[in-house]
This record gives C-alpha cells, sequence and structure tokens, in this order.
C-alpha cells in the first residue's frame, strides 16, 4: 500500500471520527439546555464521545488494520448524520 493510500485512509477515519465527537457535543448541548435534561443520556452520549476522541488520538497512518475497522464501523455513521453517500 502507497504512502497516499495510508494517508487517504486515515484521514477519512479521523474525519469519520471527527464527525461522531461533534454530532455528540451537539446532541450533548441541546439536551443540557432542555427544560428537562436526561442526565443519563448526557453521560451516555459522553462516553461515547469521549471512546472516540481517545480512539482518534491512538490513531496513527500505519496502524491499517484499525484505520479498516474505525471506516468500516463509523463511516457509516458519519455518513447518516452528514447525509453524504
Amino acid at each position: 500500500m502507497s504512502d497516499d493510500e495510508k494517508w487517504s485512509g486515515y484521514n477519512l477515519a479521523k474525519h469519520a471520527l471527527g464527525i461522531l465527537v461533534s454530532h455528540f457535543s451537539a446532541r450533548i448541548f441541546t439536551e443540557r439546555k432542555g427544560a428537562s435534561p436526561d442526565h443519563e443520556q448526557i453521560e451516555k452520549w459522553r462516553n461515547e464521545r469521549a471512546e472516540l476522541m481517545r480512539l482518534g488520538r491512538t490513531l496513527t497512518v500505519n496502524d491499517m488494520a484499525t484505520i479498516g475497522r474505525v471506516i468500516e464501523e463509523y463511516g457509516p455513521r458519519a455518513k447518516a448524520i452528514t447525509g453524504k453517500e
């Protein structure tokens, strides 16, 4: 696999994670500003967001197995959020 292909996969994985982190942040913000915030749901979203952030920090361009897993697992969710195919 070429360096360009590695970087392309890495960037795609980081982008998908970034979309999901932003999505959870927006949901947390909206829920907290509501009249009766669901603190249990907020905590669940915060934990999911934290896990995605940890994964993004540990992702390296040479770890193609993890990059592939991130793209496969989180790519469709990111696409669904953005409405892009």
